[in-house]
């Protein structure tokens, strides 16, 4: 079993905030007390029910305290990454849903770079009045220091208009797919975007990045006739450390066989960020997770934009919700679960 290091990084108190157990400044003592573990812990569980009932309530994400929470999560990841550099092995920052940013000792790069619910993708976040968004001096800080982001597919919880334009603009390398390039091609920077072809025995280079890459489908029927082109990325970094996504790739069978061929090219997958779920197809994550028995980061959580405007609840899963269904699949690797602003540290090797 690999041994990992896991650090929550915090929230500032919210001036005038009092001690109350829904307060926002009592949650973030809650997750400060119990950090990401693996194995996961029941005072960790607890934690983030709290935090989960909180946000559970109608129109959370309007919520000034709720805003101020994230930016402030938001906030001390990027402090962290500006300040600190690790010195082997990787970093994961657990940003917005399956948003994530990784830090290695040679470079920074972001998986589904997203800053909140959105209903457009060709809109910034100021223009369709959403309040739950990163300020714009944190887009610029992001921006100087992701130097490639990968993106799964085109829909907006996986994908930003306003920190792709802002990506692009200062040359940084954004990956996605045709489909998405397409969809943007009328924009002035779209010429920017990078499409990976699909590998099998020799991956791309990146950056310093070797990047493997499957396309396949967010199926939107049981049929497999309709739905939205979705790629997997397994990314290696020069220290040797595999991270994974299959984004919303949502029937393992063309995945499973195309990990089979990775496994047999020398591949391997440290570790595993975002949805575990299947919904149009085939559930292999229990046959994943006996092939790679990686550190399972579930993502996909607290998705705003799947839940409907007014009703309570925890949209695309609760983090307590997600590791409850998910972990059952989960026998040689392990699951965590991070809140945004939260990381978790790897080594560079066994």
């Amino acid at each position: 079993m690999k041994r990992i290091c896991l650090t929550a990084v915090g929230i500032l108190l919210l001036a005038g905030l009092g001690m109350a157990a829904e307060s926002p400044d009592a949650i973030w003592q809650g997750l400060m007390a119990n950090p990401p573990a693996v194995p996961h812990t029941e005072a960790r569980h607890e934690a983030l029910k709290a935090l989960d009932e909180w946000l559970m309530a109608p129109n959370s994400e309007r919520s000034e305290e709720v805003i101020a929470y994230y930016q402030r999560a938001v906030d001390r990841a990027l402090d962290t990454l500006e300040n600190e550099r690790v010195s082997e092995g990787i970093r994961m920052f657990q940003l917005y849903s399956s948003s994530v940013i990784v830090q290695t000792p040679e470079t920074v790069f972001a998986i589904d770079l997203d800053q909140g619910p959105r209903r457009r993708m060709t809109r910034n976040a100021a223009e369709e009045g959403g309040g739950f968004r990163m300020t714009p001096e944190q887009i610029a800080r992001i921006v100087a220091l992701v130097e490639v982001s990968f993106h799964t597919h085109e829909h907006s919880d996986h994908i930003d208009y306003e920190l792709t334009q802002a990506l692009c603009a200062a040359d940084k390398t954004v990956i996605v797919t045709k489909s998405n390039k397409e969809l943007w091609q009328d924009e002035p920077w779209a010429e920017k975007l990078v499409v990976l072809d699909q590998t099998i025995a020799r991956p791309h280079t990146v950056g310093g990045l070797e990047v493997d890459v499957l396309w396949d489908h967010q199926w939107s029927d049981e049929e497999h006739t309709r739905g939205t082109p979705c790629n997997a990325y397994l990314v290696t970094t020069p220290g040797g450390v595999a991270v994974f996504t299959k984004g919303d790739i949502n029937c393992g069978l063309r995945l499973y066989g195309w990990l089979h061929v990775m496994v047999a090219e020398g591949r391997h997958v440290d570790l595993f960020v975002g949805s575990p779920i299947y919904w149009r197809g085939v559930n292999l994550a229990g046959q994943i997770d006996e092939l790679l028995a990686p550190i399972w980061a579930l993502g996909h959580v607290w998705e705003f934009g799947h839940r409907s405007p007014g009703t309570s609840g925890g949209a695309t899963g609760t983090y307590t919700g997600n590791l409850m269904m998910n972990r059952h699949h989960f026998q040689r690797g392990q699951p965590v679960v991070l809140s945004w602003g939260e990381y978790i540290d790897l080594p560079a090797g066994e």
